[in-house]
């Protein structure tokens, strides 16, 4: 268990009684957050990661923000902006007085360095990548205009200016080397400002003097209400929750199933939202000799019932009815794809060659259908997966969920040593589908040669009518899902617990916390 920071280090073990944390600093002061998994990166332009971006989101403002409620893209940084009719050419107007913390203006040329910063990252900015995709450079005309320009219609990319992956950092912050900045040596346009930094302990942030140029949907403008913003790395969820009850943390940023009996009307409360995008998907890995044959991977999709994962789930958590999220644009009911149909998947096994073994795993002459399903040991969904493997084992298929730490975890999905991953990708757009499918993408299913998945996919970027947009939505959906590309499980959802005297906590568009408008109460 890591350490809760100095306002929670006095609690030896678990929930050990330690007086009261409140006395320990004056009421209002200070917000401590307990975080479900270590910080690995700070640099919002290459941290795919939760964790990295609940934080990160503090420090970056984006051009432009999208209301969780309707969609909409309204204004930040940006005051206006203007689009072509092939949706090639993007013109922002800036707004007037806003800096990056270390005192630089946020003025056109930043803008542009920033956008350039991400292109030029590659592989090391998975999310930016995509976002800008087709990416021919940008100008800056003067210091409040910002022309984007594309190879291509880029139907997404103004969707992609809200995101906290394209958050704008200071000139001198992109000089600073990818590890340096990964490790907290960065200055941002937000909120607040990077006090102390142990990755796999606490990061301290505090209110930035002066800031008043919060997003259009914040309810107050101006430096944050909270003078002091510390994330604690808290993996363990008992002690967050026993934590938060006790008043030792002000939020948890990961409240389980189990846990929400306790959250009413009086006392704690709970925030939750449906996170839009990819669902959490169990993604095979095609380079694998078994996984290669679309039956296979079908099958297994056949054989899970998902309505059995709901007790498992936390608020606002649901099985999968789609590949997108239903607070994704673009998401339709096909709910008939994903229906469980054990028969199904037996006589596809069957007409592929599998049959049943002396222990019920099906084999294929010396080799066995066993897959390894390797992912973080902090996750909350080990029950989830166990009951898949009781699912899968009912038609003839193991599945070996298998937990590891941080580091051997993202080792061996780098390196390709798995059979089968879990991912869910947050983004108010379906061109999110672009960062896990295409071969040309984050890849985890280790496609080699682009087929329709691929072209249908690119096709949602430039399609700048709604029908014939939600039509290239369809036929994406259909590609992934025929050819058992990705195995849709349940829609993610942020559950934040608050304490009692917290208030003014707000998610996102894409369910992350928003600390600039938090109060905390005497």
């Amino acid at each position: 268990m890591h350490r809760l920071t100095s306002v929670l280090a006095c609690c030896a073990v678990l929930l050990a009684a330690c007086g009261t944390a409140d006395a320990e600093r004056p009421a209002g002061d200070a917000l401590t957050v307990g975080l479900a998994a270590p910080v690995s990166c700070l640099d919002p332009h290459q941290t795919p990661q939760t964790s990295n971006l609940q934080v990160s989101r503090q420090l970056v403002d984006s051009l432009t923000d999208q209301d969780p409620r309707t969609g909409e893209i309204v204004p930040w940084l940006a005051t206006s902006w203007k689009v072509d009719k092939q949706a090639k050419r993007f013109t922002f107007t800036l707004r007037d007085g806003a800096t990056f913390s270390d005192g630089v203006p946020l003025d056109a040329a930043a803008v542009v360095a920033n956008l350039d910063d991400i292109s030029r990252l590659g592989a090391r900015s998975p999310l930016g990548s995509g976002y800008l995709a087709g990416y021919a450079g940008a100008s800056a005309p003067d210091a409040k205009t910002v022309e984007v320009r594309f190879g291509a219609p880029s139907a997404q990319f103004l969707q992609a200016t809200s995101t906290v992956t394209l958050g704008m950092l200071s000139p001198g912050t992109l000089g600073k080397t990818p590890e340096q900045r990964c490790a907290g040596a960065l200055a941002g346009s937000g909120p607040f400002v990077l006090g102390q930094v142990a990755l796999n302990e606490e990061v301290r942030l505090s209110a930035r003097t002066g800031y008043a140029w919060a997003s259009e949907l914040a309810a107050h403008q101006g430096v944050p209400r909270v003078r002091a913003l510390t994330f604690a790395i808290v993996t363990d969820p008992s002690v967050r929750h026993g934590s938060l009850l006790s008043g030792q943390l002000d939020a948890d940023l990961q409240v389980l199933q189990q846990d929400q009996r306790s959250f009413g009307e009086r006392g704690p409360r709970l925030l939750s939202a449906t996170r839009p995008g990819i669902v959490f998907t169990l993604l095979p890995n095609e380079s694998r000799p078994a996984l290669r044959d679309p039956a296979v991977r079908r099958a297994i999709g056949s054989a899970l019932d998902r309505s059995r994962f709901a007790p498992l789930l936390a608020a606002g958590e649901r099985p999968a009815t789609d590949v997108l999220a239903t607070t994704t644009p673009g998401y339709a009911d096909r709910s008939a794809d994903l229906a469980f149909a054990p028969d199904e998947a037996a006589r596809l096994l069957d007409e592929a060659g599998w049959r049943r073994g002396p222990d019920g795993v099906r084999v294929m002459g010396s080799q066995r259908l066993s897959f390894d399903l390797v992912y973080s040991a902090n996750e909350p969904y080990g029950s989830v997966y166990q009951l898949m493997a009781q699912q899968l084992a009912e038609v003839g298929i193991e599945l070996r969920p298998t937990p590891l730490d941080d580091a051997t975890n993202s080792a061996r999905q780098g390196s390709g040593d798995y059979d089968f991953v879990s991912w869910a990708v947050t983004r108010g757009d379906p061109a999110v589908l672009a960062s896990v499918y295409p071969v040309e993408s984050a890849n985890p299913l280790r496609r080699t040669q682009p087929d329709k998945v691929d072209s249908t996919i690119a096709r949602i970027a430039t399609v700048l009518d709604p029908a014939e947009r939600a039509g290239a939505v369809e036929t994406a959906a259909k590609a992934i899902l025929s050819g058992g590309h990705g195995i849709p499980l349940f829609e993610q959802a942020s559950s934040v617990g608050l304490a009692e005297r917290v208030t003014g906590v707000r998610l996102d568009a894409s369910g992350r916390p928003i600390f600039q408008d938090a109060e905390v109460r005497a």
